[in-house]
């Protein structure tokens, strides 16, 4: 397995510099926990305001509203691409797969 440090960029509803409305945060953080749990990802909620996070195996990402990062294996890329792609509280416009940081 080869791991790359990535970004999703997102579009999420109710969010530019901060949330518009709690019940536009609620959605896109019940909705982005729902998606990462139906692919066997552990959610870690996010505590004073911060954001959740998740993690599979050696994997983990931060979830901000306008991006999520973190380190993915790169067969994974793809597959979360697509999952990603049902949500409907925020558009990912896809990754970018910064460098590699081993295997």
């Amino acid at each position: 397995m080869s791991y790359r440090k990535v970004y999703f960029r997102t579009r999420t509803k109710g969010y530019s510099s901060g949330w518009s409305s709690d019940t536009d945060s609620a959605a896109f953080k019940e909705e982005s926990r729902r998606l990462f749990q139906e692919l066997g990802w552990a959610v870690a909620l996010g505590c004073n305001g911060g954001c959740d996070t998740v993690a599979k195996d050696r994997q983990d990402l931060y979830l901000h509203p306008s991006s999520f990062s973190g380190v993915l294996d790169e067969g994974n890329i793809q597959a979360l691409q697509e999952q990603l792609s049902k949500a409907r509280t925020f558009h990912s416009f896809g990754s970018t797969a910064m460098r590699n940081i081993g295997t």
